[in-house]
């Protein structure tokens, strides 16, 4: 019978996949060995993960340990929560890294985890301070990649929102359906069982889709976000309220813009800032054909004519048209080509 290898797996899977599973099975294991250390001394019964403050998001102790915002999205507190991560982390994350990159993989992931147990720690200190209840700082911890995992799906929205995929063997949806699935579930979750840890599902979309829209750096850095107007936020709800949702975001937008929050965008607020009107779709078009064309003109300044070659024949090019940036095309009357061309001269 031959050996059975896992080395020819790991060579295919990326380092910065390789690096995020190993850590989160290296700290799950030393939180579960902890716990389960703890609970042989003490005869009471814990909650748990609140014997592991040093380890995952306490709110009324994360401030003594602040790592905690970090380690505590690579922590799962049983087995069942570890073998899904250990599942869905690296066919995540090798798809990711690829398109990416390494380095822009583990930012997105530190500032997804980091940012939604911000916002968690802040709610819960809210929730305290205004009912008065000490199960949100003391109660069930925040841990777990669930955040993380509505974050992913947040990016497979931007880079595939067409591809389908097949649940439970049955279903097929499409791929910008899944997180709208996700955060459905986590509401029924928040409902059963209280806030944490599932409320990081909503943290989790939130940042995800800040980062993505307004921060990360263009593949040829010339801008930050994604500026398409199908990755506007108002598109993630029914269309009922798509309008009054894209009135209060481009408020929201305007005022970030003034506090210097996010950067402006070319085109004014009110339709192409964070929730695009019907013009942003016309001033993507745009400037993707300035930038072919812009491109088209580098080229032919580096050029050089051959030897005998008319200055006509050298400089008469015909310049391709993104199908993206061009008008539709119509039967009558046709559209003719758009040719750059000097005339020599006398």
């Amino acid at each position: 019978m031959p050996a059975i290898s896992f080395l020819p797996f790991l060579q295919t899977v990326p380092l910065a996949t390789r690096l995020l599973t190993l850590t989160l099975v290296l700290f799950t294991v030393v939180g579960l060995g902890s716990s389960y250390y703890t609970s042989q001394s003490s005869s009471e019964p814990r909650i748990p993960g609140i014997d592991l403050p040093w380890l995952v998001l306490v709110p009324g102790k994360s401030l003594i340990y602040p790592w905690t915002f970090l380690t505590a999205g690579l922590v799962e507190l049983n087995i069942i929560e570890l073998i899904i991560s250990v599942v869905t982390l690296p066919l995540a994350c090798r798809y990711l890294e690829r398109v990416w990159g390494a380095r822009e993989l583990l930012r997105f992931c530190a500032i997804v985890i980091v940012g939604s147990n911000i916002i968690a720690f802040g709610f819960s200190w809210i929730v305290w301070f205004v009912v008065g209840q000490e199960e949100a700082l003391w109660g069930l911890p925040y841990h777990g990649l669930s955040g993380l995992q509505v974050g992913f799906l947040v990016a497979f929205t931007q880079l595939i929102p067409e591809h389908q995929v097949q649940l439970l063997g049955k279903f097929k949806v499409r791929v910008k359906t899944l997180p709208g699935i996700y955060l459905l579930i986590s509401n029924v979750m928040v409902l059963l069982f209280g806030s944490s840890p599932y409320m990081l599902i909503q943290f989790g979309f939130f940042v995800a889709w800040v980062y993505l829209r307004f921060f990360k750096l263009s593949e040829n850095g010339e801008f930050r976000g994604d500026r398409s107007e199908t990755f506007a936020f108002q598109y993630w709800f029914p269309p009922p309220v798509r309008p009054y949702i894209a009135a209060a975001g481009n408020q929201v937008f305007k005022l970030a813009v003034k506090v210097k929050l996010v950067q402006q965008w070319d085109e004014p607020a009110a339709s192409y800032g964070l929730l695009p009107g019907p013009g942003g779709a016309r001033a993507e078009a745009e400037r993707r054909r300035a930038l072919a064309l812009k491109a088209l003109d580098a080229r032919l300044a580096t050029s050089s004519p051959a030897p005998g070659a008319s200055p006509t024949a050298t400089s008469s090019t015909t310049v391709p048209v993104p199908a993206t940036a061009s008008a539709p095309t119509v039967a009558a009357p046709s559209v003719p080509k758009v040719e750059a061309t000097e005339k020599p001269k006398d």
